[in-house]
Order: structure tokens, then sequence, then C-alpha cells
């Protein structure tokens, strides 16, 4: 497969010496990683309202005076694309990008811009790509315009949206019917009265802590009798449930900056 390019600057994909021109698509993005690129250019993944996840070369992004510059595609840009696209091609290119928010608080904020990069790192680890997910696309906006623009500590922040994402992700844990499931199962994402038979549980006072996670309350609503313990108890069970249930699923790097970083 070859990328060529007609007079006009326009891609096209050359396939069994066949050429296809790609499609001109608009939708709107938010930026998950960015990688360095040759001398001058951005490789950047990004996931769009209308084709999922995608890569696209930006070219000359980190030249001085860039039509597209760099600092456009920041993690957790939100952006306003014309992109061209092609479903044989797994990198594509960008022809138009303009911000939709210019976020305030994250970027000089360190709570906020940690709590962001781990939760960019848990969306990019669990999302296959060219898969489009309207709904999702529409959550995670609000969720990083609320970052953002929330006036409060946000300490539970990152448990609600790792919550959350489960719903959109396939593998929403099921309700507890009975007060005496004061075990949750990792495993199965049931709640059950006694100890599984094996090692992937959250304790009682852990799946106690759990449940107020999942009603429907703000973002940035604190569940009384929510200590720091039991926040990063809550987090290691939620990051092997993400485990258990994605096989492509990695551990996010920058959770020991996040646990430092809200610890203090």
């Amino acid at each position: 497969m070859l990328w060529s390019e007609d007079l006009w600057g326009m891609p096209w994909i050359e396939t069994n010496r066949r050429i296809f021109p790609p499609m001109l698509v608009k939708t709107s993005g938010i930026v998950l990683r960015n990688l360095k690129y040759g001398e001058s250019s951005l490789i950047v993944d990004i996931f769009s309202r209308d084709l999922g996840l995608q890569s696209y070369l930006v070219n000359g992004a980190r030249k001085p005076r860039a039509s597209m510059a760099a600092s456009l595609f920041q993690v957790m840009n939100q952006l306003d694309l014309v992109v061209y696209h092609h479903d044989k091609s797994s990198l594509k290119r960008v022809k138009e990008v303009t911000p939709i928010k210019v976020y305030q608080r994250i970027p000089v904020d360190i709570r906020r811009s940690s709590i962001g990069v781990f939760l960019v790192e848990v969306i990019r680890n669990s999302l296959p790509h060219t898969e489009a997910n309207e709904e999702l696309y529409d959550y995670l906006s609000e969720m990083f315009t609320m970052l953002d623009e929330s006036r409060r500590d946000l300490p539970v922040f990152a448990l609600r949206v790792m919550l959350d994402l489960t719903r959109y992700l396939g593998f929403q844990p099921g309700e507890q019917h009975d007060p005496a499931e004061v075990y949750f199962d990792l495993q199965e994402g049931t709640y059950i009265p006694r100890i599984p038979d094996h090692a992937y549980f959250l304790s009682p006072e852990a799946t106690r802590a759990l449940a107020p996670l999942r009603e429907p309350l703000g973002f940035d609503d604190m569940p009384p009798g929510m200590t720091s313990g039991l926040r990063q108890t809550l987090m290691d069970g939620l990051l092997l449930y993400y485990q258990l249930h994605l096989d492509q699923f990695r551990e996010p790097r920058s959770r020991a900056i996040l646990h430092q970083v809200l610890s203090s």
C-alpha cells in the first residue's frame, strides 16, 4: 500500500495497482496521543465522533510557522476536523483543524492534568481502532469539559469515569440485588454473598464504597466515607477489572504520578 499525491496535494491510496481517492470527512475528535515523526511532523491518535479511533500524519506540525501547529494536538484537546479518510489506510491525513474548546484550568492545574492524562491512557488502552461510538464520544467530550470547568477538588473523578466507561465498553458491573451480596466479583462483574474461589474480588468495605460511585451524580461529587485508602483500593480493583475484561488493556504508566499527586 502506497501514499501518493495529485497536483493539488491530495493524498491517494494505491492498492493492488489500483488508485482509490480518499473521502473528505468532517468530524469532531479528541486527541488521545501524539508522537514525534521525522524532523518536524506528528503522528496523532484521535478518537472521532464519526470514524472512531484513527491515526493521522500531520506534516510539518512542529515547524515554527506550521499551518496546523503541534499545540493544537495536545492530548485531551477537542477539535473540529476535516480529514482524508480511506478504509484501506491505517495512517490518514488531516486537511483542516479548528479547536472546539480551549481549556483554562487543565494546563495550569497539576491535579487536573494528572487526572486527564491518566484517563486518556485508560481510554486509549481500552478502544479498538476504527470503531465509531457517538455516545461514547459525547460522554468523553462532556467529561473533559467538566474536568476543566469544575471548581471542586475532584478526588474521585477518575474512579467515576472508569465506572462510567464500562457501560460504553460492554462490561458494566451488574446490580446489587441483595444486601447480603457483600463482595464484588471482579472476574464475573457481579455482587455475591461469599468469597469466590479465585482472588479477583473486592472486600466488603471496598464493595460498599463502590456502590455510591455508580449513582447518577456529578463527576465531582464525593461519596460520604470515602477515604484516601479506599480510593486507592478501588483504583487497584478497577484497573484489575479492566485487565480481566479487555485483552488489550495495559495499566496506565501515569498511574503512579496520579497516585502521588492525589495523595499530596
